[in-house]
C-alpha cells in the first residue's frame, strides 16, 4: 500500500495536472476579455464578482469543509450525509440569492452593473451546491475526479468565451456563459457521484441540518471576515475611483487569482488526510503538516520570484496597452502570496483539526483592519492602495497562523529545508535580474535550473516532491 506521504503526491501531481491546464486557459481567457470588453467593461464585470462575493459566505455558511470532514471520518454513510447537506444548500444558496438582489437594488446600482450582479449571483449558487459533490470527492480521496471537473469547466467556459466574446462582446455574453457552465457542472457532477458512489439518499434531516450548521458556524463567520479582507478593497474602489482603476486592479488581481490554484491544489488534498489523522494517528500530523508546508514554499516562493521580476512582461503579453497599470499591481500581490499561499496550508490544518474559532477570529480581525485600511487609504491611493493592503493581509495571516500552530503545539516552519528553500529562492532572483536585459527566455530556463539544482544539491526536497516530479514527468 502506498506511504501517506506518497499518496499526497500523487493527489496533489492529479490536481495539479488539471489546475496547470485551467491556468493557462484562464490566462487565455483574460486576454479575450480585456481585448473584447476594455477596461470599463472588464471593470464592470469584475466588481460584480466582488460584490457577490462579499456575500458568499450564504451560498455555503462553513458547511463544505464539514462535510469533507465528516464523510472523511464515515465513508460508509457517504450518499446519506451528501443528499441531506445537497438540500440544505439548495435552501441556502435560494436564501442568498434573495439577499444579494436585494442588496443590489438598495445600492441603487446602474442597469448594466445590476444585471451583472444578479447574473454573478445565479452562478455563485449553482456553484455553491456544486461544493457539495466535489466536497464527497475529496473526502474519498477521488482527486482525479476533482480535477477532471476543473479542467472540463475552464474548458467550457474558455471555448465558449472565445468563440462568441468577438461577435458578441458585452458583459451580459460572459456572464450568460458562466451561468450555463455552472449549471451543465452540477449536472455532471451529480452523473459522476452516482456512478461512484450511488445516488444521493435526499432527506431532509432538521436534527443534522442543526449540528452541521453549529459545527460550520465558526467557518462561516471566518469566511465573512474573508470575503471582506478579499473584495472590500475593490468594492471601495469602484465607488471612489470608477470601473476604470477596477478594471486595471483586476486585470493584476486575475492573474492572482488564476495562480491560487496551487494552494488550493495542495489545500484540497490535505485537508482529508489532517482529518483523518486527527483522529486515528495524531503522532503523524507534525510531519504531514511540515511536509505539505515545505511543499508549498517550494512552489510559492519561485512564482513570486518570477512574477516580481517579469510583471511588466507579463502584463504586456496578456493585455492591451490600456492595462498596463496593472504591473505594480501584480508585483505587490505575488509578494504577499509567497507566504500567504502558506496560510492556505495553515487553514486546512487548524480547521481539520477543531480550531476553527481562531480561524474565525483571526478573520475578522484582519477583516476589520484591512477594510479601514481601505477606506482611508483607496481614495488617495486607488488600485496600488488596495494591492498593497493585500499584500499585508496576506504576510500577517501566515505569521498569525503560523504563531498559533506552534502554540497549540505543531510547528509551522521548521528544519533547515525551509532555510535552503529561501536560499535557492534568492538564486533564482539574482540569475533572473541579471540575465533579463539580455533574454527573458534565457533568464528563466537559467533561473528555473539553478533554483531545482540548489534545491536538489542541499537536500531541501523530500520525498513526496521527488516522487510528485516523478509522477509528472510521467504524466
Amino acid at each position: 500500500m502506498a506511504s501517506q506521504t506518497k499518496k499526497i503526491a500523487f493527489d496533489t501531481a492529479a490536481l495539479l495536472s488539471g489546475k496547470a491546464i485551467g491556468l493557462i486557459l484562464g490566462i487565455v481567457r483574460l486576454n479575450y476579455l480585456t481585448t473584447y470588453l476594455g477596461v470599463e467593461g472588464f471593470g464592470i464585470l469584475n466588481f460584480a464578482l466582488y460584490f457577490s462575493s462579499l456575500f458568499q459566505v450564504l451560498f455555503d455558511i462553513g458547511v463544505a469543509q464539514i462535510t469533507i470532514r465528516e464523510i472523511a471520518q464515515r465513508p460508509s454513510q457517504s450518499r446519506e450525509l451528501v443528499g441531506t447537506v445537497l438540500i440544505l444548500k439548495i435552501l441556502i444558496s435560494v436564501f442568498a440569492t434573495i439577499v444579494i438582489c436585494g442588496a443590489a437594488v438598495a445600492f441603487r446600482f446602474d442597469e448594466v452593473t445590476m444585471m451583472a450582479v444578479g447574473f454573478t449571483t445565479v452562478s455563485l449558487a449553482f456553484t455553491g451546491i456544486s461544493a457539495v459533490f466535489l466536497a464527497a470527492f475529496q473526502a474519498h480521496r477521488q482527486m482525479g475526479l476533482v480535477s477532471a471537473s476543473a479542467v472540463a469547466n475552464d474548458l467550457l467556459l474558455s471555448v465558449a468565451v472565445i468563440a462568441l466574446i468577438g461577435q458578441f462582446p458585452f458583459v451580459s455574453t460572459v456572464l450568460e456563459l458562466t451561468v450555463v457552465v455552472s449549471i451543465a457542472n452540477l449536472v455532471v457532477l451529480l452523473v459522476l457521484y452516482t456512478i461512484k458512489q450511488g445516488a444521493p439518499i435526499l432527506r431532509a434531516d432538521a436534527a443534522l441540518w442543526k449540528a452541521l450548521l453549529h459545527e460550520s458556524a465558526p467557518i462561516a463567520v471566518s469566511s465573512v471576515g474573508i470575503s471582506f479582507y478579499t473584495f472590500a478593497g475593490p468594492t471601495i474602489l469602484r465607488s471612489v475611483r470608477g470601473n476604470d482603476e477596477v478594471g486595471i486592479y483586476s486585470a493584476g488581481y486575475k492573474i492572482i487569482s488564476v495562480l491560487t490554484l496551487l494552494p488550493a491544489a495542495l489545500s484540497q488534498v490535505v485537508y482529508p488526510i489532517f482529518a483523518d489523522f486527527f483522529v486515528t494517528a495524531r503522532e503523524k500530523l507534525q510531519k504531514a503538516l511540515t511536509d505539505s508546508l515545505r511543499i508549498m514554499l517550494q512552489l510559492s516562493m519561485p512564482t513570486a520570484v518570477v512574477l516580481t521580476v517579469l510583471a511588466p512582461e507579463i502584463i504586456s503579453a496578456i493585455y492591451p496597452e490600456t492595462f498596463s497599470g496593472a504591473a505594480p499591481v501584480l508585483r505587490l500581490m505575488v509578494t504577499g502570496n509567497a507566504l500567504g499561499f502558506l496560510a492556505w496550508i495553515l487553514t486546512a490544518f487548524l480547521l481539520a483539526t477543531n480550531h476553527q474559532r481562531y480561524c474565525m477570529w483571526t478573520s475578522l480581525g484582519v477583516a476589520a483592519a484591512s477594510t479601514l485600511a481601505n477606506l482611508f487609504l483607496v481614495p488617495k491611493f486607488g488600485y496600488l492602495g488596495v494591492a498593497t493592503i493585500g499584500m499585508a493581509t496576506d504576510i500577517v495571516l501566515f505569521f498569525s497562523l503560523s504563531l498559533f500552530s506552534s502554540a497549540a503545539g505543531y510547528s509551522a516552519l521548521r528544519g533547515i529545508r525551509f532555510v535552503r528553500v529561501f536560499t535557492a529562492s534568492a538564486a533564482l532572483a539574482a540569475v533572473m535580474v541579471g540575465l533579463k536585459p539580455f533574454s527573458v527566455p534565457l533568464a528563466l530556463v537559467a533561473g528555473a535550473t539553478s533554483y531545482v539544482g540548489i534545491l536538489a544539491v542541499s537536500g531541501a526536497m523530500g520525498e513526496q516532491e521527488k516522487e510528485l516530479l516523478r509522477k509528472l514527468f510521467q504524466k
